[in-house]
């Protein structure tokens, strides 16, 4: 009799011996750098099987342009407010599989305006090969990171 073939990509959460997003304690990022929450990260996951292709610091050269390129390793992690929010997003990437995009959404005020602009600050980036396990990874970011 034979047995069924499984996927050979990560089990998606719930499955059987998947990671149990609710059994990961919540990173502490409070008075850390990008670059320490980054170490951290990847530490975590690298203890799981959703670990990524790649994670890297979105401003992977550390150029001083944030405006272009991101936060800097030595940017402190963004702090939680009022309306400011760390975001986890999922997109195909440019060739071939997919990317989950860490950014900071931070609102602010038109000048003598009731109206708000936002500002998109990109903090972190992975990379993996399929739909699933970019969506997995991400659920288990955001909740290491708390975010939305």
């Amino acid at each position: 009799m034979h047995q069924p073939i499984t996927a050979a990509l990560p089990m998606s959460i719930g499955a059987a011996g998947a990671v149990d997003i609710r059994a990961i304690a919540r990173l502490d990022t409070k008075g850390k750098s990008l670059s320490q929450v980054f170490l951290e990260l990847s530490r975590v996951l690298c203890k799981t099987e959703l670990k990524p292709e790649w994670l890297c610091p979105a401003n992977m050269l550390d150029d001083a342009n944030e405006a272009v390129y991101g936060a800097r390793h030595c940017r402190p992690w963004p702090e939680p407010f009022s309306h400011d929010r760390i975001s986890v997003s999922v997109c195909t990437g440019n060739s071939e599989g997919w990317i989950i995009h860490v950014d900071w959404i931070s609102r602010r005020p038109l000048a003598d305006s009731l109206e708000r602009t936002y500002a998109v600050m990109p903090l972190l980036r992975a990379k993996v090969f399929s739909s699933d396990h970019a969506w997995s990874l991400a659920r288990v970011i955001a909740r290491l990171l708390d975010a939305a």
